[in-house]
């Protein structure tokens, strides 16, 4: 099936904004690659800026896709009552494995991956897509997750921070990946080495539960 002008736009622009960046990436380029008149940008998506913003969008849409059935698991165990702060720390630690396994492997396209990045790290105008299509939802989950895990003796504030540093360290993983294979002589991420770099991040967050736990 021959693709329309306005997907093969979204797909190439995807790409050069993962390459590139935002500001250096021009729409010339873009719609050349798409094989479409510069006009076309205007059209569908009334220029650079807006399909920039559908780019987020797609990506957005492709992240809370693979997370739907396990964002639903986690709203039922968090409006349960009788959910013990025991259930809630394992759904936590099955979250950060699927999370770590979204985030380092290639289970979400390369390209997807470094636009999300490089927006995240460097907020531009069209950080607003990401933040209320994908970050705030799944950081407001995962932080609520925390709280239920420690027996609410932490408030959703401090919750908050150690879910920033949490995606943090996810994020590390994937954007220094050449840095850590050749540090670790690693060929790639495969399943051992996605187990290793899990059972780190499981276990420092394991270790700032029992903090509080103990508190």
């Amino acid at each position: 099936m021959v693709k329309g002008a306005q997907q093969r736009l979204l797909e190439k622009a995807k790409h050069a904004f993962a390459v590139n960046g935002y500001q250096a990436t021009a729409t010339r380029d873009i719609a050349s690659a798409a094989k479409v008149n510069i006009s076309a940008i205007t059209y569908y998506f009334g220029g650079k800026l807006g399909l920039y913003r559908a780019v987020l969008q797609d990506i957005a849409e492709r992240v809370m896709r693979e997370l739907d059935d396990k964002i639903t698991s986690v709203q039922t165990l968090l409006s349960d009552e009788n959910t013990t702060p025991e259930q809630a720390e394992e759904l936590l630690y099955k979250r950060i494995s699927i999370l770590c396994s979204l985030v380092c492997s290639q289970r979400l396209p390369s390209e997807d991956v470094a636009v999300f990045l490089r927006e995240y790290f460097v907020p531009g105008e069209a950080f607003d897509i990401l933040y209320q299509e994908l970050i705030a939802p799944v950081y407001t989950l995962t932080a609520a997750l925390i709280v239920k895990a420690t027996g609410n003796t932490i408030d959703h504030e401090s919750a908050t921070l150690y879910t920033i540093q949490l995606f943090a360290e996810m994020f590390v993983f994937r954007s220094r990946k050449q840095f850590i294979l050749q540090q670790l002589n690693w060929a790639d991420y495969g399943e051992k080495e996605m187990t290793k770099i899990t059972d780190v991040v499981i276990s420092h967050t394991r270790a700032f539960l029992n903090l509080y736990k103990k508190s």
